[in-house]
């Protein structure tokens, strides 16, 4: 007997935001900030990046500390309010996040500019 293919769901990917750039077309976001209201009855808490703040509710039992820098990625939800499922909370405490903005940065005014030449001189991104 043969078996049936198996049908796979994929994930949108993940984008970098910005809690003030998160926009009516993002789906799933990574966003770094401080946390703070963590609610440890329903399991939310707020983050702050100093351009927003977002309330995520968190997967899986998994809060930050009240004052932690942590990066969380997860679903976009829209009702009343724009808030995150976080699916992932990580620490980022000891994260260099002048060093993140710099990369940021770069990725914002350097790709672009690599790709524009890429396809100017025919060649293929692999």
């Amino acid at each position: 007997m043969e078996e049936p293919e198996r049908q796979f769901r994929r994930r949108k990917p993940t984008v970098e935001r910005k809690i003030g750039e998160i926009s009516e077309n993002d789906t799933r976001v990574a966003i770094i900030g401080k946390a703070f209201k963590v609610d440890k009855i329903d399991y939310t808490f707020w983050v702050d990046d100093g351009t927003g703040v977002i309330l995520v509710e968190s997967e899986e039992n998994v809060l930050p500390e009240n004052g932690q820098i942590v990066r969380v990625i997860g679903r976009v939800i829209r009702n009343e309010e724009v808030h995150l499922f976080g699916e992932v909370v990580q620490d980022f405490s000891d994260a260099d996040l002048e060093a993140l903005e710099e990369i940021r940065e770069l990725e914002r005014t350097v790709l672009p500019k690599m790709s524009n030449a890429i396809a100017f001189f025919g060649g293929e991104e692999e």
